[in-house]
């Protein structure tokens, strides 16, 4: 601990200029991923509007409850491993310490391959316990796999390739996914369970691309000189962000599983369909936020505290530019948005939680990777504790108010829950570290985007719905122009 404290004491210290091949680098990275982010955020947007235009609104919030729970169980059968691997990896490499790579692969990977399946296990025997078992048990099968994936995908961006992450993950599963739901779909008579099978089947032929990737490409050093990771070390760091991970996704995925436990499957339906552009931000934070994290950890590592401001800064702006306009877009389209899945969506209800989320995501996304960089830090308790007290906000909230607003107050839990997420560690990174998001860049980005979709659109919106519409759909095209003007500097 004392030696660890003393790197991130060297980090607030150090005077290094940044390197510029740092941020190209990270472009370079982000830029792939931003590609597989598109393709999987319009993809998940698909795979929403097939299943509610597939299914009744009951069956569709079966379906969006069963994989919610998919996923938090696989956040917390992973036990951190994805971050923690990303971490060790990069930094291991920065010290010229390869050789040591192997023992942090064999140190997480088969904690994990263990969990995973105990995992998988025990949700089989719980299926009882839900309401439709024997979705929970076809994806409880593949609770393996998708452990997998994940952290041997993340094992490959710890030596900075964001590509197998792209075309194995957000591109392979992603589209293989579409093509199935598509299939069905098109039959005309899909079952839930039909539909569930296949949105859960590409995980496995996923996670043997990735584990065939990275056996290919990873060097396990010259034996003559073995060298190796203390699993103590290891897990010191990784543990904290085993529990915190879980806890991101329950953040994201535990008020559908409550919306349908204390206001049923339709609303939970509901939900989902009006929350799911957030997605679309999502993956664009993470897709930066990847290319960012073994960067953030080499630089950290190096003292190199200017390179790391620089890192967090720039890749807010970037963040900051792809997201707000589609959330801007979202909240003043809320009806055209919501009558994409069907008329039966279009309700009140939905609306308005469009409009409670949209300004809790942009501040969300103005605070940029502000968790991966604590994370890279080293301070995965810190983080641990704060997503520790958003998870248990956003729940209290749900409890309180899911029975009497429905899925307007799972919105407002949500909203509260994110604004408590994002800006607790703001404020620990620029008191300890001095790092914050809000550099020249980031800046003009706010208010360039602010400015174009969201006050001019809303000052045309006086003149009638269409108006609003051209006024964004020119701020669109002047948004392109500007972001290819200036695609060096960016």
């Amino acid at each position: 601990m004392a030696g660890q404290d003393a790197e991130l004491a060297a980090l607030t210290t150090a005077k290094t200029q940044p390197d510029g091949s740092e941020l190209r680098g990270t472009a370079r990275g982000g830029l792939v991923n931003l590609v597989g982010a598109a393709v999987a955020g319009g993809g998940g947007l698909a795979v929403t509007w097939l299943v509610a235009v597939a299914l009744s609104p009951a069956e569709a919030g079966a379906f969006f409850a069963v994989t919610s729970v998919f996923l938090l169980v696989v956040a917390l059968a992973r036990l951190g491993t994805p971050t923690g691997l990303v971490y060790w990896v990069a930094r291991l490499r920065r010290a010229g310490r390869e050789a040591a790579i192997g023992s942090v692969l064999r140190t997480s990977l088969w904690p994990a391959a263990i969990a995973s399946a105990a995992a998988a296990a025990g949700l089989f025997a719980a299926a009882p316990m839900f309401a439709r078992p024997e979705l929970v048990r076809l994806v409880a099968c593949f609770i393996p796999a998708s452990v997998a994936l994940e952290a041997l995908l993340a094992a490959t961006r710890g030596y900075r390739r964001m590509g197998p992450t792209v075309l194995i993950d957000k591109l392979g599963r992603t589209l293989a996914q579409l093509a199935a739901l598509g299939v069905i779909a098109a039959t005309g008579s899909a079952s839930v369970l039909a539909v569930t099978a296949a949105w859960a089947l590409p995980y496995l032929p996923a996670a043997v691309a990735a584990g065939w990737y990275l056996w290919r490409h990873h060097s396990s050093g010259d034996p003559g000189f073995p060298d190796r990771v203390d699993a103590r070390a290891f897990w010191g760091f990784t543990a904290p962000r085993a529990v915190a991970g879980v806890a991101q996704i329950g953040l994201q995925r535990l008020d559908i599983i409550l919306v349908a436990a204390l206001a049923g499957l339709g609303p939970a339906a509901v939900y989902t369909v009006a929350t799911r552009f957030v997605i679309v931000g999502q993956l664009a934070s993470g897709a930066v936020g990847q290319a960012v994290q073994p960067r953030a950890a080499a630089a950290m590592a190096a003292g190199e505290a200017l390179s790391a401001r620089r890192l967090y800064q720039e890749s807010t702006a970037w963040i900051v530019a792809l997201t707000w306009p589609v959330y801007l877009a979202v909240g003043l389209g809320a009806e055209w948005y919501l009558r994409l899945f069907g008329g039966e969506y279009a309700t009140e209800d939905a609306r308005t939680v469009v409009w409670i989320l949209v300004p809790a995501m942009m501040v969300s996304a103005a605070c940029g990777v502000v968790d991966s960089m604590l994370a890279m830090a080293g301070r995965t308790a810190w983080q641990l504790a704060d997503v520790t007290i958003s998870l248990a906000f956003n729940v209290a909230l749900n409890l309180v108010l899911i029975p009497s607003l429905g899925v307007v107050g799972a919105a407002i839990a949500w909203s509260a829950a994110v604004l408590v997420n994002n800006l607790i560690p703001l404020t620990q990174l620029w008191r300890t570290y001095g790092l914050h998001p809000f550099g020249a860049l980031t800046r003009r980005a706010l208010a360039a985007t602010g400015l174009g979709f969201g006050a001019l659109p809303l000052a045309f919106s006086g003149l009638g719905g269409a108006w609003a519409l051209v006024a964004l759909a020119a701020a669109g095209v002047a948004w392109a122009v500007a972001l290819m003007r200036h695609r060096h500097r960016i």
